[in-house]
């Protein structure tokens, strides 16, 4: 599984069109992409500030839904001032996820999916390690 926690700081003025923007992308994302487990979107207590969590069954279906043509089909870079994407870990029998693990990338993978695994290389944290079970 691949699980990430996305920290989205939006620019002023531009609330409505990211909102806008992420009903569509959970919308196809959900409708198209049957490895995806959950992405949701989140509104912080903070103005401007939002929250996404991403699931998928393994990485290489993180990395197909980056490089999907809807994902690369919005203009982001105008609405979007800042972007932290965090692999995370859940605990286990606190959540029904599984813990976030490093796929290959699959012989044949197209040019974009390649990309993306360069761009979003999944991080392992060792101090995970020791809390899961074996």
């Amino acid at each position: 599984m691949a699980t990430l926690w996305c920290h989205i700081e939006i620019n002023e003025g531009k609330e409505q069109d990211f909102e806008a923007v992420m009903k569509e992308m959970y919308r196809r994302t959900h409708a198209e992409e049957p490895n995806c487990v959950r992405y949701e979107y989140f509104r912080a207590a903070k103005p401007n500030k939002y929250y996404c969590l991403l699931s998928f069954t393994d990485t290489v279906a993180f990395w197909e839904h980056q490089a999907s043509d809807y994902h690369e089909g919005f203009d982001f870079a105008a609405m979007i001032k800042s972007l932290e994407m965090e692999w995370v870990d859940p605990v286990e029998d606190g959540s029904p996820l599984i813990p976030t693990v490093s796929t290959d990338l699959p012989k044949g993978a197209s040019d974009p999916v390649k990309g993306a695994s360069e761009l979003y290389t999944v991080v392992i944290q060792n101090w995970w390690l020791q809390h899961r079970k074996a």
